[in-house]
């Protein structure tokens, strides 16, 4: 999410009752303001808009310049979820309960870094759709974990150098 993915805290005055004073013009008129917020997000290498329905927005009411918050990049994350049909951070954290694994289990059997998994359970990265069909194919059949623990148990033995043909 290229353009609120820059947003790392809130703003100085996010503590504060509104109205907030405007970056941008300098006027105190930024209030909370429930808009359909339009974007175009880079998603498996290509753009795709969204249209959030209902976002709240901190906004200037002089100039119209919108405040992104991590509650604001919460709101258009959680539209992008819905509007790509993905599983959602706690849908993948409830799976991996259900299932009886740990997330290590869950990493080591799908071939991908334990970390890359966090990334995904906490909101720092939204999953490709391969692997978002993947998980989910993991989550749903028991017989693919079954598969992929063998998998991962028999790969994890040494591999044995091939004699040289004649």
């Amino acid at each position: 999410m290229d353009d609120v993915a820059r947003v790392t805290k809130k703003p100085k005055n996010a503590e504060r009752p509104f109205p907030w004073k405007c970056r941008h013009c300098g006027e105190v008129r930024v209030v909370p303001t429930r808009v359909d917020y339009s974007i175009e997000v880079n998603y498996d290498g290509r753009l795709v808009p969204l249209v959030a329905r209902g976002i709240d927005i901190p906004t200037c009411q002089d100039c119209g310049e919108k405040v992104i918050t991590m509650e604001v990049d919460d709101q258009i994350n959680a539209a992008l979820y819905e509007h790509l049909g993905l599983l959602t951070p706690t849908q993948i954290r409830a799976e991996i309960e259900r299932v009886g694994v740990t997330r290590s289990e869950v990493a080591w059997q799908l071939g991908i870094d334990e970390k890359t998994l966090w990334y995904w359970m906490n909101k720092v990265q939204i999953q490709p759709r391969a692997m978002d069909n993947y998980l989910r194919v993991f989550f749903q059949f028991p017989e693919v974990r079954t598969a992929l623990a063998a998998i991962s148990i028999d790969s994890a033995a040494p591999i044995v150098a091939m004699p040289d043909a004649v």
